[in-house]
């Protein structure tokens, strides 16, 4: 049996609302809504509709647990600024909860999606966004706060066909320990065989300068940066680093701002300077009556 068979198959299945683990490394969500988010299985390739409590309500193929979804209670009527938060390489949006918290209660809807950061390219990665997008609909602009590998992304995905963006306005970028020009300590990764379960195409892709192109100069961003001032945290990596990616890693070459923080790759997007810092510029950004016609392009 092949993955185009699972699908039908699984929507016959009576479903029981088991807890899940709400989508780890191997799903990537297709669809959310305040009260529900579909995602797809990367190996199987079947679909599943989790609540908001990630109890598993459907599964089987993409329409079925469209319909299933029409059952759960209607999503409030969506207007103003959307904060869409990226998680990094080998980690799920549940690394993302603490900053969840912190930014939330402006009134503004938060949504961190899942994707298979293990399985699948930049390219890929950046088309699955560009899908994702183009299901929200009612806002009239949105904000990104991405951490590490979330900012690469987004570039990908702003460097495709993105025709959200005739409908919404990306209002500013935050990017937090982004590997904006690659990553010398993935250097690693070379001595491992492609193919291997473990890197992956994306991380395979840090190793090497980045032909990725840089977020339009219209739009603002922001990077916060880890690192000690000095040397850095890892001694194999010349210059200053958060352990992981050097500070010079972290920069882009059109204009925008930047902040480094004292702390570690890992602890970068749980510390409170950094939470303070994403809220402050989508209070900055996504408070704007009109935005800017140029932040489109």
């Amino acid at each position: 049996m092949n993955a185009a068979d699972l699908g039908p198959l699984l929507a016959r299945v009576p479903n029981l609302p088991l807890p899940t683990l709400g989508g780890r490394h191997f799903w990537a969500d297709l669809a959310i809504a305040p009260s529900h988010r579909i995602q797809r299985h990367v190996w199987t390739g079947h679909c599943r509709l989790l609540d908001g409590g990630d109890r598993r309500r459907a599964f089987g193929t993409y329409a079925h647990c469209r319909t299933a979804a029409k059952r759960l209670p209607p999503a409030p009527t969506a207007a103003g600024t959307l904060v869409v938060m990226l998680h990094g390489l080998y980690r799920s949006r549940h690394c993302l909860r603490t900053l969840e918290r912190r930014i939330q209660g402006s009134g503004l809807d938060v949504v961190a999606p899942n994707y298979p950061s293990g399985h699948a390219d930049l390219a890929a990665l950046g088309a699955w966004l560009n899908d994702l997008m183009a299901g929200f609909r009612g806002y009239r602009q949105v904000v990104f706060v991405t951490y590490s590998l979330g900012g690469l992304v987004l570039r990908s995905a702003l460097a495709g066909d993105c025709g959200w963006r005739h409908r919404m306005t990306v209002a500013g970028i935050v990017q937090i320990g982004p590997p904006n020009r690659g990553a010398r300590a993935a250097e690693i990764i070379r001595a491992l065989p492609p193919g291997n379960r473990v890197t992956g195409p994306a991380a395979r892709m840090l190793c090497d300068p980045l032909d990725l192109p840089e977020p339009p100069s219209g739009i603002p961003v922001l990077v916060i940066a880890g690192g000690t001032g000095r040397h850095g945290f890892n001694p194999w990596l010349d210059g200053d680093d958060d352990g992981v990616v050097r500070v010079a890693e972290t920069r882009l070459d059109r204009p925008h701002d930047f902040r480094r923080l004292p702390t570690l790759h890992g602890l970068l997007v749980r510390h409170p300077e950094t939470a303070r810092l994403v809220r402050a510029a989508i209070d900055r950004w996504g408070s704007a009556e009109q935005a800017d016609p140029d932040r489109s392009g």
